[in-house]
């Protein structure tokens, strides 16, 4: 009866170290290949993503989607190796350049609507203009120019240069925290 016990015990304990394995590999492969934990430092996309907002953002629509102009993504910092959130301005093989705080791709202006007016009118009191202006940047096939929506308080592609798609790692964020915040954030928003 007593050897009995034990191989039940044994049994029961490798089936909750099964247990946990499996749920190990399924966290893992989640934040791999669904959605990857954010959490906003700094005040670079403010008003959109303020400081020690908390979210998640999806992998999977990036992996299939593929990335658009205006898409919010998760970069790794190719200067800092951190993550930081910005938003997809130039994509691939485009010209970009911002002349009279107004964007400028392949010499075409066009609109950024997603940018708060009444924001951009109060950070602007002591300059001319939101977007400093940039001279033109030639993206290669591969690089992407991403900027914070906080652009009198952006360290971004502007002085870092372009970054590369292996570089971009999500795109959009589920706000989850602060409570009050609760929102998507995505593509023009």
């Amino acid at each position: 009866m007593r050897k009995m016990k034990k191989e039940d015990l044994l049994l029961e304990v490798l089936s909750y170290m099964r247990l946990i394995i499996v749920c190990l590999i399924v966290a893992f492969l989640l934040k791999t290949l669904v959605l990857k934990p954010v959490h906003v430092k700094g005040d670079s996309m403010y008003p959109t993503l303020q400081d020690d907002d908390i979210g998640l953002s999806n992998v999977f629509s990036m992996l299939s989607g593929g990335i658009q102009r205006f898409d919010v993504v998760v970069v790794k910092d190719h200067t800092t190796g951190n993550l930081i959130v910005k938003r997809v301005i130039g994509l691939p093989n485009e010209r970009v350049e911002y002349r009279e705080g107004k964007l400028y791709i392949d010499d075409q202006y066009v609109e950024e609507p997603f940018l708060d007016e009444a924001y951009m009118k109060e950070a602007t009191k002591e300059q001319p203009y939101f977007t400093a202006d940039v001279a033109p940047v030639v993206l290669g096939d591969d690089e992407y120019f991403v900027v914070g929506d906080n652009r009198v308080n952006s360290l971004d592609s502007r002085a870092t240069g372009p970054y590369k798609e292996s570089e971009i790692v999500s795109k959009d964020v589920y706000v989850l925290y602060p409570f009050s915040r609760f929102h998507l954030v995505m593509n023009g928003s």
